[in-house]
């Protein structure tokens, strides 16, 4: 299933709208909290909270704690170093392979099964999911790898 996540710059409080592959919009991500400690709300058609981020801020990293519906958290966090961003999942047996400050990279499982391929467009991602069941945690690892401003320095920018 390929999802296309598209930067909102509405003056409300969406910052990422997903489409699917007919452009029907299937999710929103709408920020809440101030800038260092926020939470990133991922919301159905139907406007039901389906999954929660929230950002907290460590030193030289951040960790991005995925919460759904039905319970289950996962834990990326990433470690901004000179050779880049690496991200390490907790909560599942997943690891990033690629270029995740770049925005794209595969999530792979330990049996070396694809969850999930990413592909940063200038004004949008690409995101294909390999299995549905994953889907809310892969569009919230594909939100937070959006969050990094590749520029000047690695950083996480600001919503």
């Amino acid at each position: 299933m390929k999802l296309f996540i598209k930067r909102s710059v509405s003056p409300d409080e969406v910052c990422f709208n997903i489409f699917d592959e007919l452009s029907n919009q299937k999710y929103r991500a709408c920020l809440i909290g101030s800038k260092s400690v926020f939470k990133i709300i991922i919301v159905d058609g139907a406007k039901n909270a389906v999954l929660k981020i929230r950002k907290i801020p460590l030193a030289a990293s951040s960790a991005f704690v995925f919460k759904a519906r039905r319970k289950k958290h996962i834990t990326l966090l990433t470690v901004t170093s000179s050779k880049g961003i690496s991200g390490y999942f907790y909560g599942n047996n997943w690891h990033i392979q690629g270029n995740l400050a770049a925005g794209c990279f595969s999530i792979i499982d330990v049996d070396n099964t694809a969850i999930s391929n990413q592909i940063k467009h200038c004004d949008y991602i690409e995101l294909e999911v390999c299995n549905g069941e994953n889907e809310l945690f892969c569009i919230a690892t594909a939100v937070c790898a959006s969050l990094f401003n590749t520029v000047d320095k690695l950083v996480i920018q600001t919503v």
